[in-house]
């Protein structure tokens, strides 16, 4: 696996990325938003260094499901089409997004041992809607080829927003590049170019796609 892509799956976790309504955020400190990356993060290390490959999958398909707002996400990477979409795809759509996130991570075989992976939260600034965290994710592993832009780790700023009482992640960035941004253009791309703007075929891929993953 390229050393890329095996960060990015690493931070996708780390952070926990989603989205979550602006008009329900409610206020958060910053020594709060913190405090819950801190925890959230060593959390997830500590799922990913487990030995048993099939507890990781059953705890962060649970922190998926309670930490990362899916069926906004889902619309967000859709964008414009979300609006083209009948009630019977949407619903086909929408529960086949959260299998097909899911399914990303059980494509990759993540062994990694305690040590491997530093986490460390640098600073959180307050924002309109909550606060965004600054974080480095640096990887330890012995046979991993890491260049030299990599040495000092990947660093991360997620937007957290407080939403029925519960913190969540607004937004993501890994060096600049926003992973939600990314996402809409693959699907993006996946309608339009792969599927002609077909939303039944382009349903019909994602579902091959999920499959395959899983």
């Amino acid at each position: 696996m390229k050393l890329k892509c095996f960060l990015q799956l690493i931070i996708l976790f780390l952070l926990s990325f989603a989205c979550s309504n602006i008009c329900r955020a409610e206020s958060i400190q910053v020594q709060e938003a913190q405090n819950w990356a801190e925890s959230k993060g060593q959390e997830i290390l500590g799922i990913l260094t487990a030995e048993a490959d099939e507890d990781k999958f059953i705890k962060l398909d649970e922190i998926i499901d309670n930490d990362v707002d899916l069926d906004y996400a889902a619309r967000y990477v859709v964008g414009k089409y979300w609006r083209l979409m009948t009630d019977e795809q949407k619903k086909t759509y929408l529960p086949l997004f959260r299998r097909y996130t899911k399914g990303l991570y059980k494509s990759y075989s993540v062994d990694l041992k305690k040590g491997d992976v530093d986490f460390s939260v640098d600073k959180a600034l307050p924002t309109k809607v909550g606060a965004d965290v600054f974080c480095t994710v640096k990887i330890n592993a012995v046979e991993q080829k890491v260049d030299d832009d990599s040495k000092g780790g990947v660093k991360a700023i997620f937007s957290l927003a407080k939403v029925d009482g519960r913190i969540k992640v607004r937004d993501l960035k890994i060096e600049e590049s926003s992973l939600l941004r990314a996402y809409r253009e693959r699907f993006y791309k996946m309608i339009h170019e792969d599927n002609e703007d077909e939303i039944d075929w382009f349903l019909e891929s994602l579902e091959e796609i999920v499959q395959d993953n899983e």
